[in-house]
């Protein structure tokens, strides 16, 4: 079964050590830059994913109410986004161990988060994310869940980086 919890003095060593496979390196922050952009800017939601009792991943979110406008984090480029008058959750990262990927607990994980989401933030009328074209698994994995492309390709600052951007799409599920 899978949970979410807190990062703290107790998981935070085993959540930095959380690995992605070789192939997937650059298509997302660390886990210890995620937890230090989450001290920062403190809109951001960093959970550790467990299955039983075993770390699995870790999730980097953040809800955004209607009209509240806010200090956006590195990366997040220069956008202005359309909510279209409803509150929503932005999923900024999800990472499974290598370790982990394979077994259907990236589903899992998506499907209880999804509802996560909405249990905890009942305003919410869509969750946002984003990912790169190149990225087939994500792929996979959005569109199963009911995420649709919005047709916009956002440009975000690279961490780090003064002038080299990425260029992702953006989708969508609506409850």
């Amino acid at each position: 079964m899978i949970r979410f919890e807190e990062v703290n003095h107790d998981n935070f060593d085993e959540v930095i050590q959380l690995k992605m496979k070789e192939e997937q390196l650059g298509l997302m922050e660390n886990n210890l830059y995620s937890l230090a952009e989450s001290k920062v800017y403190d809109y951001l939601v960093p959970k550790a994913i467990y299955h039983g009792d075993d770390l699995i991943g870790f999730m980097l979110y953040y809800f955004q109410p209607h009209g509240v406008v806010r200090q956006m984090g590195p990366g997040e480029g220069e956008h202005e986004i359309d909510s279209q008058g409803m509150d929503y959750v932005y999923f900024k990262r999800l990472m499974l161990d290598e370790k982990w990927q394979g077994k259907g607990l990236g589903r899992e994980t998506m499907k209880k988060a999804l509802a996560y989401f909405k249990d905890n933030y009942p305003s919410i009328g869509f969750v946002e994310l984003m990912h790169y074209a190149d990225n087939d698994t994500g792929a996979s994995l959005y569109a199963s869940h009911g995420f649709k492309p919005t047709g916009e390709v956002r440009r975000t600052l690279r961490p780090g980086t003064e002038d080299l951007y990425d260029e992702e799409l953006v989708l969508r599920k609506y409850y």
